[in-house]
């Protein structure tokens, strides 16, 4: 018993010492507010070789298309963007970008994705060295759908972008 009363005191002590050290108050800087982190964008795709636009012609009405639920621009896609930004930078014409959904999801949700659509097309038409106000956009979310039925294959159909040049 002796033993431990004798390691209770030297810790007794330790603690006691340590917390005698008068310590100095370390300056406070205010606090920094973070900065709202940027939106994540990745750059449009590259433009694809001349030989793929070469078998794309525009005709004045063409469309790409999305996966379900995204606004990414696929590879297929490219080449009829191209044809569409040679058309209009040599004409200099106008271009309506239209955004459409396929039937599944609320209205509100297929017009905003819609908008993501035409929005990504024409940043992508940007890229291209398309003037920014020879584009303009709109959404139809699932509103005009192209394509009759309710299977997955009029639903693939209906998830595009109408380019329509002017």
């Amino acid at each position: 018993m002796s033993l431990s009363k004798t390691l209770v005191g030297a810790l007794l002590v330790a603690v006691a010492g340590g917390c005698s050290h008068e310590q100095k108050p370390q300056p406070r800087t205010p606090p920094v507010a973070a900065a709202p982190a940027p939106a994540r964008r990745s750059p449009p795709p590259a433009p694809p070789p001349a030989e793929e636009v070469a078998a794309a012609p525009a005709k004045g009405d063409d469309a790409i298309f999305f996966d379900f639920d995204s606004s990414l621009i696929k590879t297929d896609a490219r080449p009829v963007l191209q044809q569409v930004a040679e058309t209009v930078r040599r004409t200099d014409r106008q271009v309506r970008i239209e955004g459409n959904c396929d039937e599944l999801g609320t209205v509100e949700y297929n017009l905003a994705l819609g908008e993501h659509r035409a929005r990504a097309a024409k940043d992508y038409l940007v890229h291209l060295g398309v003037p920014s106000g020879h584009i303009a956009t709109v959404s139809y979310g699932s509103q005009k759908p192209k394509f009759d039925g309710h299977d997955d294959e009029a639903r693939a159909k209906n998830r595009r972008d109408d380019l329509v040049i002017r």
